[in-house]
């Protein structure tokens, strides 16, 4: 695996105390193992899109692509978005009442949400026996 670059935050907001790493500058070898199929595309705007702008054109790409949403990163006007012809039919069996595996533990779940952007990748709210939580949708992929 390459070397990304991480910066490293601590941000302090009234009595809370939070530690961020952020991980930047991802590239291909970050995901080649689990995704061999991994593709780059990277995107130029004209100007500094919104958050909301970003995802859309992301959303927008893939589907127009017709490939599977990896991750996406942004800095300025620069996108880089990584897809998988292998993460479109993991993405297209996570709906809700799809049944997943803790890696993990290996404890069966319920997907209960669709799939929604958080930080760069998909994610999907599961039930499982004993709680609920939100993954990462590729947490599932093997």
């Amino acid at each position: 695996m390459t070397k990304s670059k991480s910066i490293h935050v601590n941000i302090s907001y009234k009595n809370y105390k939070f530690k961020y790493i952020i991980i930047t500058n991802m590239t291909k070898q970050d995901f080649i193992k689990k995704f061999p199929d991994i593709k780059v595309q990277q995107f130029e705007t004209e100007t500094i899109l919104s958050k909301q702008e970003i995802m859309d054109i992301v959303e927008q790409a893939t589907r127009s692509m017709d490939m599977g949403l990896v991750y996406y990163e942004h800095c300025g006007c620069n996108i880089t978005v990584f897809t998988s012809n292998k993460m479109k039919a993991e993405l297209a069996k996570m709906v809700p009442g799809f049944k997943v595996t803790d890696p993990n533990t290996g404890e069966t779940g319920t997907i209960v949400s669709e799939k929604y952007i958080v930080c760069g990748n998909y994610c999907v709210r599961v039930e499982f026996p004993s709680y609920t939580d939100v993954y990462d949708c590729d947490f599932f992929v093997m």
